[in-house]
């Protein structure tokens, strides 16, 4: 139990130093980092991101079972998109910390 709890401190430390904000931007600069952001960004990292790689392989086994039904409606490829490409792309292809797609 202690080391999980080392390695998952250890993991937030490493993540919020990689998103901290270094102090060297402008005040100009557009992508100013806040704690609010770090923080959401660590959460993301931590949390909606495993859970959305489960929610992949989930869909996908999900799929294989439900296939042949969905060959018969001839739906075959919209269950495969609401099954596995969906949380795919919600979990890899978008920016981290960003929940608005």
């Amino acid at each position: 139990m202690n080391k999980l709890l080392v390695t998952l401190a250890a993991s937030v430390m490493l993540v919020g130093v990689a998103l901290a904000d270094s102090g060297t931007a402008s005040s100009t600069d557009s992508n100013d980092v806040t704690v609010e952001s770090v923080w959401t960004c660590i959460g993301d990292l931590l949390l909606v991101r495993p859970i959305g790689a489960a929610a992949t392989v989930a869909g996908f086994g999900t799929f294989a079972v439900a296939s042949p039904f969905a060959a018969m409606a001839d739906a075959t490829e919209e269950v495969y998109d609401t099954l596995v490409t969906n949380p795919g792309e919600y979990t890899f292809c978008r920016d981290l910390g960003d929940f608005s797609k």
